[in-house]
């Protein structure tokens, strides 16, 4: 049996699902909620006060209201930081009919919406205050391959670790993030950063077609024949103006890889971070890599890096990356591992699946120069020790993330070094507020080399150009087109 790798070694898993609630679009304006509370999305009504049991007499699934019994687990999320949460109701969908009912009956009432698929959102969004909640997990959880053209159509809120099972058996796969119990839908929307970036691009960058159920409660096909705005919204800009209910991806064939985990000294981590850096940025796309610093609960910071090789080259590649680096690693440990057992390996075991209480962002690292690896070096240092653990787990933006424009789908970070993500589990509702004291100073110290964040990673109270760069015109526009009213909730602020 494959072991998995420590948690607090890849925290990845913990981080990979982002906006899968807020498949609402990009407008900037005023902040979202603050960091530890919910966000108010408001409800109004146009057409007498909503008629929950009507709409649910309509639907093959079920509406679920803040008296009913089972509200408390129907609302959960992820982030167990917003378990106080207080959407308007919970309209279960069973079918893709169901959505667009659900949709109609929120535009007729003016009721936002608040789309969920695996609810990982950093900032609950899928359960956001004042809002209708449709959750997407009672669709049919299809994953259809088709051999001959390599496509595979995935049910929106189906999990990363069911789409990897289910195209091994095919000997294909996309490319997807690490966390099992993430939807396929929240890593697609924001980007879709993975084991797989530097050879096949974001996840984002495999995604075809879509259909997305728009306000009002039509269903429409995204792709690059129609409705090619959406779909270039669709591709890493926290989602497009509706509820999507499928998405259709190109897939790859899959193959053994090598995995080398190297731990070096805490003296040397900012050499460590730009020698890595450097190698990889010269190594073959095949090769992957990402860097872990972690502080606490112990006293010295660890420095660990994480390698994919090509099956049997790891061994070379942890030898040419110590060069690169200037100094031997304390261990090396190599691998070689099938293409499930490799997803299975980073997705860090049953624990990863369990809701949890975080606080984390990111910063995305215009040039990784000694300085910038020196400040995300302090950022950690400064974490306090006393507090349990905190990671920074850094990933490179080379390879094929770096074949498309920037401004040819909505992510923009194709020109960038790095992106860096900051995490850790406060242990209790006080320690939540020096955890995000400890963030706010980590993107201080990483200032002068930050151009910005990952939208996977969204943070309350940040402006939507964080995330988006010179792409926020664009995608202010589309959201105008296809949601006029701003009916679909945004977790990156106000309508």
């Amino acid at each position: 049996m494959t072991p998995e790798i420590s948690r607090q070694h890849f925290l990845r898993g913990a981080l990979g699902l982002a906006t899968a609630a807020a498949l609402g679009a990009c407008r900037d304006g005023s902040p979202s909620a603050p960091g530890g509370s919910t966000t108010t999305a408001g409800t109004t009504t146009t057409a007498g006060p909503p008629d929950w049991s009507a709409l649910a007499g309509t639907l093959d699934g079920h509406v679920i209201l803040p008296a009913d019994p089972q509200f408390g687990s129907a609302k959960g999320v992820f982030n167990t930081r917003f378990a106080d949460s207080a959407p308007v109701a919970v309209v279960a969908a069973g079918s893709p009919g169901d959505v667009s009912k659900a949709v109609a009956f929120a535009a007729a009432h003016t009721i936002k919406i608040a789309p969920r698929s695996g609810g990982h959102s950093y900032i609950g969004a899928s359960a956001t205050s004042g809002a209708m909640v449709i959750d997407l997990r009672g669709l049919p959880r299809t994953i259809d391959y088709d051999a001959g053209s390599g496509l595979v159509t995935v049910a929106a809120a189906v999990d990363l670790d069911a789409v990897q099972s289910a195209l091994a058996e095919h000997g294909q796969s996309i490319p997807t993030g690490s966390c099992p119990s993430v939807g396929v839908a929240g890593l697609t929307l924001g980007g879709g950063l993975g084991a797989d970036a530097r050879r096949y691009g974001l996840t984002c960058d495999s995604l075809v077609s879509a259909t997305v159920v728009v306000p009002g409660g039509d269903t429409i096909t995204a792709s690059s024949d129609e409705h090619d705005d959406l779909l270039w919204a669709l591709r890493g800009g926290g989602g497009g103006c509706g509820v999507v209910t499928s998405f259709t991806f190109r897939t790859f064939a899959t193959v053994e890889r090598d995995v080398v985990t190297l731990v070096f000294p805490e003296t040397a981590a900012a050499q460590v971070i730009y020698g890595w850096h450097e190698w990889l940025g010269t190594a073959q796309r095949e090769t992957w890599g990402m860097l872990n610093l972690t502080s606490g609960p112990g006293p010295e910071l660890q420095c660990t890096i994480v390698l994919a090789t090509a099956a049997h080259t790891g061994d070379q590649a942890a030898s040419a990356l110590a060069a690169s680096i200037g100094m031997a690693p304390v261990s090396t440990r190599t691998q070689t591992l099938g293409h499930l057992d490799l997803v299975h390996y980073f997705e860090g075991g049953s624990d990863a699946t369990r809701p949890r209480s975080f606080v984390a962002g990111s910063d995305v690292i215009a040039e990784m120069t000694h300085p910038a690896a020196e400040s995300i070096v302090a950022a950690m240092s400064a974490w306090p020790k006393d507090a349990g653990a905190a990671t920074a787990v850094i990933e490179s933006l080379d390879g094929a993330i770096t074949d498309t424009a920037p401004d040819a789908t909505a992510f923009p970070w194709r020109r960038q070094a790095a992106c860096v993500q900051w995490y850790t589990e406060p242990p209790s509702p006080a320690a939540v507020e020096s955890a995000a004291g400890w963030l706010r100073d980590a993107h201080q110290a990483v200032q002068a080399a930050s151009v910005g964040g990952y939208v996977n990673y969204v943070e309350a109270g940040m402006p939507a150009a964080r995330y988006f760069e010179h792409n926020l015109d664009r995608l202010n526009t589309i959201r105008s087109h296809y949601d006029p009213s701003g009916l679909i909730y945004s977790a990156l602020g106000a309508q």
